[in-house]
């Protein structure tokens, strides 16, 4: 079964400068290579997006060119930096922009993200880590994404200023291993159910529901 993925670097850096977040991508990337998933790696940075809440801003909005990859891979992996404890702005931009899927549905009459998995990868060099994992992964649900257990993987040095990412990749980070591992497969696998199994649609459909409010 062909998967594809799709790891959007929320990166405050345009191409083609280091990135330490690619750096942890790139961990990722190779489980997905070993389990036969194909993927991409893009900076929503190097694209001229508007800020805004709809998936369409007009001419020069460049993000319909992003939505249209996202709706065509089965797994979206929201990758970021951490700065001043929080995701990155570019991160936010891309859910903000996100939101502007409610306004469509699938054949189904579901959330066009329904049956693709979600995950996220965070790097820093200070705490922030689990912040912005939490909040991203609610709102990738809340898109209509499924979440796995352990679909999140990160790396964040010591407290205070200190090496980032590929600066420390010298070292052995054992548990940032091991959670690029959980998360890789775990999101493989659920995509892989929800590719042979789709989440139905619901059997009775309340009369008046597309006048129901999102919650974006």
């Amino acid at each position: 079964m062909e998967l594809k993925a799709l790891f959007l670097n929320c990166t405050l850096k345009k191409s083609p400068e280091e990135s330490n977040t690619e750096g942890l991508i790139n961990l990722v990337r190779a489980h997905f290579d070993e389990l036969g998933v194909e993927s991409e790696v893009i900076r929503p940075v190097d694209y001229d997006i508007p800020f805004g809440v709809v998936s369409e801003m007009g001419e020069g909005d460049q993000w319909p060119e992003i939505l249209d990859k996202i709706k065509a891979a089965d797994i979206l992996i929201m990758a970021m930096s951490i700065w001043f404890g929080v995701r990155s702005s570019v991160a936010q931009l891309v859910i903000e922009r996100l939101d502007g899927t409610y306004a469509e549905t699938n054949e189904a009459g579901q959330y066009p993200m329904y049956n693709k998995v979600g995950g996220v990868v965070v790097t820093g060099n200070e705490d922030g880590a689990h912040a912005c994992s939490e909040t991203t992964l609610f709102n990738l649900t809340h898109l209509g994404f499924a979440i796995p257990p352990n679909a999140d993987t990160y790396w964040v040095g010591d407290a205070g200023p200190g090496p980032s990412f590929l600066e420390a990749m010298g070292q052995d980070h054992p548990y940032t291993q091991k959670t690029s591992t959980w998360m890789a497969h775990n999101v493989v696998h659920l995509a892989r159910i929800l590719k042979e199994n789709p989440i139905p649609p619901e059997g009775n459909t309340v009369k008046g529901w597309e006048h129901i409010p999102h919650p974006g």
